[in-house]
């Protein structure tokens, strides 16, 4: 065999070194695909868990507001009218919680009559969807994000609560709007874990986004509210509509590279219907896959140099990879482990700061503040927002012991023994405006997860008992020197009371004597004048008749025999028929005075036909007398109000009207007639100058209201007076009504 047909000896080999690098090649690529589509997988579940997590705490935010607005509605309902407690309690809730913008309550008639915001009281809101939702029956109506122009623009949610009266009338509504930096607040502490978890680069964008797909919160800010994300196609938004937690692959609509969304959707629990909100957690696919391309270059750069290690690298790089996998998998799992103990812990916290009734302060490790209840800002006069994250040493506890207090907090760090820690102690703490005051104190350590320890503690402020126990020392001491003092005249003044005891008794019961005798003369008095009144008005009542019934109908007798003449004399010389027109015109003159005069004596329509229609024609005669435009309603009146109570109510009325026409110098003057379980309520208003019914009223005025007392009282009624300087009066008389009355 010649030397050039000879077999070369390991000739496999080259084909061995060209075909190891192919399969290596081919191998790292299936590797690589299959690596690549798991990080994606976990990455794009990881940013669904996510954006889930974030959607229930919206739910829970919205969930919050909804019972806040159920539960000022039943508060205005059990108050509907009191204007002055919806006014502080409205202000209260906004101070309480800083992501309400407005609160507000309105009328049956959609008009503004508290608010937060007193510019918007007064104004009209019948023809808004969210007040024509919550009056025809449909509940509490939460609305979508919308531009909120009573504060300059900034998006809100409308949340509406119906107010009832006790029979389940409609009185109004309770209106809030919650800003949307409160529901962007939510987000916060989610999307800082996310970042902070082992395997994750780069940026992380978020959008959340209404049922209709606009974008009302977007991590960036230039294109918020612009777009709608369903309109232009965008497949998480798609999605999203048919899946309540999922993620997707897709391209960026503004940068165009593939990126990893994961969406959730808001659900609705219970009554409340919820929004249907989307939240959308995207980050580029590079960046995902940046930690394995990182590996491959790595690999690609050794490769170049041999073979072998090449191949001994891609496998390490395999092994990675499955260890990064691995490592992956065990991050979800401690994610979700960790998202459950956070809601616990969460829970638990909420549960203790809700329901203490002394003021609760939480403390981490290093002396800050983490929580602050209302009745913590009570007692230190520090805002929750603005004590949460300052020293506890630099805002509660006096200069001259920050020293002490920061030497036992690193004490008990280091050796975990603490003298003040699980038992109730007095000191001596430090309010905002720099005052001290003397408070109870009880610190609780708790140890977390990672080793880091959080303090709980409970204050309550013993100024009171403080101060009572001092004048209690105080008292004793002053006692027992005046029981040394009182049993050194009790010798000398016992044989004195002894001889005044006698005389005594005989003066007490000559006034026990005297008192009986002046409340049987009051209690007759009381009688006497009750029948003044009834004479009086039976007198007017027969005066009224007399008048109406003889000397008005000789008049009108008289007015047609002149009107008789007058035609007879037609046709005579002169001016004797126009004569006679003028006295005619005087006697139907002087007949309709005699026939009002009869009508002030004692309205004959009162007795004929009711209290309604007779305070109607009060009225109608008061506007057509005095030029002031008046108004009477009334309501449930029962069909007989006995002659008693009918003719009080009628004289509180006529006389109060006699003094708007008289003081008020008004433009209107409204008189309404109503009618409660147990009993009548005449009230008149008018928005005249008013006065101060604080100080005593003298002259013919207060004779007027005195009067007015007198007789009220005479049926067991009640008269409230309301009025000031500028603002109009208001008389209000409630008298019971016997039980029987139909």
């Amino acid at each position: 065999m010649s030397e050039g047909t000879a077999p070369r000896p390991y000739s496999w080999l080259p084909i061995l070194i060209s075909v190891l690098p192919v399969i290596m090649l081919a191998i790292g690529g299936i590797a690589f695909r299959y690596t690549e589509t798991r990080m994606v997988a976990t990455a794009g579940e990881t940013l669904a868990l996510t954006a889930a997590e974030v959607s229930d705490k919206l739910d829970r935010f919205l969930i919050e507001r909804y019972g806040d607005v159920l539960m000022m509605a039943r508060t205005f309902s059990a108050q509907p009218y009191n204007r002055e407690f919806q006014s502080e309690y409205v202000a209260g809730v906004k101070a309480a919680h800083p992501d309400y913008l407005w609160v507000g309550a309105t009328n049956a008639r959609g008009q503004i009559v508290v608010a937060t915001d007193p510019d918007t009281v007064g104004r009209d809101y019948s023809a808004q969807p969210w007040f024509q939702a919550v009056r025809n029956g449909q509940g509490v109506h939460m609305g979508d994000v919308e531009p909120f122009a009573v504060m300059g623009g900034p998006d809100a949610i409308a949340v509406t609560a119906p107010i009832t009266g006790p029979r389940g009338e409609f009185l109004g509504v309770v209106t809030t709007r919650v800003g949307i930096p409160g529901l962007e607040n939510v987000m916060t502490g989610t999307l800082l874990a996310f970042r902070q978890r082992e395997g994750f680069w780069g940026a992380l964008e978020y959008q959340f986004l209404t049922d209709d797909g606009v974008a009302f919160i977007d991590s960036d800010l230039r294109h918020k509210g612009h777009v709608n994300l369903k309109k232009l196609g965008l497949a998480s938004a798609r999605l999203s509509e048919g899946s309540l937690s999922n993620y997707v692959e897709e391209e960026h609509m503004r940068r165009h590279v593939p990126v990893i969304t994961g969406y959730a959707r808001t659900i609705a629990r219970g009554k409340f219907g919820g929004l249907h909100w989307t939240v959308l957690m995207r980050m580029d696919r590079r960046d995902v896959l940046a930690p394995i391309r990182e590996v491959l270059w790595n690999l690609g750069l050794a490769g170049g140099a041999l073979v072998v290690p090449t191949f001994g690298l891609l496998v390490w790089a395999v092994k990675r990879v499955r260890r990064e996998y691995r490592h992956a998998q065990q991050e979800r799992a401690l994610a979700r482990d960790a998202e459950a103990s956070l809601r616990k812990s969460e829970a638990h916290t909420r549960r203790i700061v809700e329901m203490a009734l002394d003021g609760f302060i939480g403390m981490d490790a290093a002396g800050v503040i983490t929580e602050w209840n209302v009745q913590a800002q009570q007692i230190f006069g520090w805002p929750r927002q603005e004590a949460i994250g300052r020293l506890l040493s630099a805002t509660i506890i006096p200069a001259q012991y920050r020293e002490a207090h920061e030497q036992g907090l690193r004490h008990f760090l280091a050796t975990g023994v603490g003298p003040m820690l699980n038992t109730r102690i007095e000191i001596t703490g430090c309010h905002r405006d720099g005052h001290e005051i003397p408070i109870e104190l009880a610190i609780s350590p708790a140890l977390g997860q990672g080793g880091a320890y959080t303090f709980s503690a409970f204050v309550r402020d013993i100024s009171v008992r403080k101060l009572t126990e001092q004048q209690g020392l105080m008292h004793q001491e002053e006692l027992q020197r005046l029981n040394e003092a009182l049993d050194r005249r009790v010798q000398i003044r016992t044989q004195e009371l002894a001889s005044v005891n006698e005389s005594l008794v005989a003066e007490v019961a000559e006034r026990m004597q005297t008192e009986a005798s002046l409340e049987s003369s009051r209690q007759a008095l009381q009688k006497l004048a009750f029948q003044l009144l009834r004479v009086q008005e039976e007198e007017r009542r027969r005066i009224s008749r007399d008048l109406h019934d003889d000397i008005n109908q000789r008049l009108a007798l008289l007015a047609m025999d002149i009107e008789a003449v007058e035609r007879q004399l037609i046709f005579s010389s002169g001016n004797v028929g126009e004569s006679v027109r003028t006295i005619q015109d005087r006697v139907v003159e002087l007949s309709d005075v005699v026939r009002h005069l009869a009508y002030q004596l004692h309205p004959s329509i009162l007795d004929d036909l009711g209290l309604p229609i007779a305070l109607q024609r009060l009225v109608d005669d008061f506007t057509a007398r005095s030029h002031i435009r008046g108004s009477f309603g009334h309501k449930n009146i029962p069909a007989a109000v006995p002659q008693e109570i009918a003719t009080c109510l009628y004289r509180v009325a006529q006389e109060s009207l006699n003094n708007v026409a008289r003081h008020a110098a008004a433009s209107r003057v409204d008189v309404e007639l109503t009618r409660s379980q147990s009993g009548l309520t005449v009230t008149i208003t008018d928005d005249g100058v008013g006065f101060d019914s604080e100080q005593p009223r003298h002259g013919p005025h207060g004779l007027g209201l005195l009067g007015m007392k007198e007789r009220v009282a005479l049926v067991q009624g009640e008269l409230q007076v309301s009025s000031a300087v500028g603002k109009g009066t208001r008389v209000q008389v409630v008298v019971l009504v016997p039980e029987g009355v139909a």
